[in-house]
């Protein structure tokens, strides 16, 4: 991987105009599109605009931490790589973390809204910690802190939809998760697709078609790893109904946007890293789009 500095060909696009007769029959899904030339050049002095950087992360590591490679103009790759300590926490009742994150400042995921993504992600060798909770994507709706042990009366909030990339004796586990309760100490998560197993080394497409609700019965996900469908169809709720993360005007809304990287529990002398490309949002059914149909279609 090679950092530099001119604009990143790295997109993150939405489906635009739709061509032929089918553009009659739906409405043109708004643009979500924005360079991430920033991200190659990243430093406390001149953040991305369009993305978050883990907060406790100290900002004189984000060069070495998020680095561009343009070397193939049509599949230009960000690498994210964590070291132990880095933006280390532990949260009352949970085990000590460490974690490299990007999150979209964009809102694209909202209660009773679809939303359709694609990313691809490989992993670097060694991928270390066996059995170590290794988290490589998630959304999530927090409880503010105030509300959070030992301050509040709830537990620390779990992410509405993650997936982890397990350190397995093979290689590495792809598993994906959803959460939501009533309550906000009540509640688990939910296994909905795995464990399968993943080569470190191996590209591999994800795609996510996500509508969180609050209500039971009315979420939607569909997630799919290089076209295999996950079997468990869950409809149950995805969020937290009391204190999740509420605006002014009292509506709930999912606070931390769809976060790419590595959230782990801590391992001591151990380095990852992995590769994202191809990161795509939608926000109205692309199965006509090319860039999300061929990858969607049940490989079983």
């Amino acid at each position: 991987m090679t950092s530099r500095t001119p604009q990143l060909a790295f997109v993150l696009s939405c489906l635009g105009a739709l061509n032929g007769s089918h553009a009659i029959a739906q409405e043109t899904a708004v643009p979500l599109s924005g360079s991430f030339a920033d991200l190659c050049a990243v430093d406390g002095e001149h953040p991305s605009k369009l993305w978050k950087i883990s907060g406790r992360l100290d900002p004189g590591s984000w060069r070495s931490r998020i680095v561009c490679d343009l070397s193939s103009p049509s599949r230009p790759i960000l690498r994210i790589s964590v070291h132990p300590g880095d933006a280390s926490d532990q949260s009352v009742g949970d085990a000590p973390t460490e974690r490299v994150e990007i999150q979209i400042k964009k809102e694209v995921i909202k209660f009773d809204e679809p939303t359709w993504y694609h990313f691809a992600f490989r992993l670097e060798a060694p991928w270390r910690g066996l059995g170590n909770r290794t988290v490589i994507h998630q959304v999530k709706q927090n409880i503010p802190t105030e509300e959070t042990k030992p301050l509040g009366a709830c537990q620390a909030a779990n992410p509405l939809f993650k997936i982890e990339a397990i350190p397995s004796e093979t290689g590495a586990n792809f598993v994906a998760k959803v959460r939501g309760s009533a309550d906000c100490n009540a509640g688990q998560s939910k296994i909905i697709c795995g464990p399968w197993h993943l080569n470190v080394g191996d590209w591999n497409d994800v795609n996510v078609m996500l509508k969180p609700s609050l209500q039971e019965g009315a979420s939607a996900i569909q997630v799919y790893l290089n076209g295999r469908a996950c079997d468990f169809s869950y409809t149950g709720r995805l969020g937290f109904l009391d204190h999740g993360m509420r605006h002014e005007d009292g509506r709930p809304f999912i606070d931390v946007q769809p976060r790419f990287g590595i959230y782990r529990d801590t391992l001591p002398g151990v380095v990852q890293s992995i590769d994202f490309a191809d990161i795509q949002f939608w926000s109205t059914d692309p199965s006509s789009d090319p860039a999300w149909s061929k990858l969607a279609v049940s490989a079983k």
